[in-house]
């Protein structure tokens, strides 16, 4: 009987290293049932992009930052009238846009944003290799 009462601390701690490792299997390392995120290489489709600015009328032109009025810059995704009228006045105030990435400095675009706009904007410039976003 005593040697019973020797084994129990071994089973009991057996018994938590097992669950500790089961709990982490599935909750720290690989949990698949978790949503996918959008990674930063992320590229959105036309159907993605008619989704997220339901108002979009892209026709598979560019968008030319620099000469584009509030309405047509809206066919971007996630432009709205706001961040046009922004957009408009930024480059009113400081002069064109020499690249996309440069549109980070307007209230309200994410670089994440103008990362969206692959293929779908320009600046116009094609002295400084910016006829797109690449």
């Amino acid at each position: 009987m005593q040697k019973q009462g020797r084994f129990r601390p071994l089973v009991a701690a057996t018994a938590v290293a097992m669950v500790v490792i089961v709990w982490g299997a599935c909750f720290l390392i690989a949990p698949v049932w978790q949503f996918p995120t959008r990674s930063a290489s992320y590229v959105p489709v036309i159907s993605d992009l008619e989704s997220e600015n339901p108002g979009s009328t892209y026709d598979g032109t560019l968008v030319n930052v620099n000469t584009a009025g509030e309405e047509e810059l809206t066919t971007l995704p996630g432009i709205g009238p706001a961040k046009a009228a922004a957009i408009v006045a930024y480059r009113t105030e400081n002069g064109p846009f020499t690249s996309l990435e440069e549109l980070d400095n307007v209230k309200g675009i994410s670089s994440r944003m103008v990362a969206s706009w692959t293929g779908l904007a320009t600046t116009g410039s094609a002295e400084h290799g910016d006829e797109d976003i690449h």
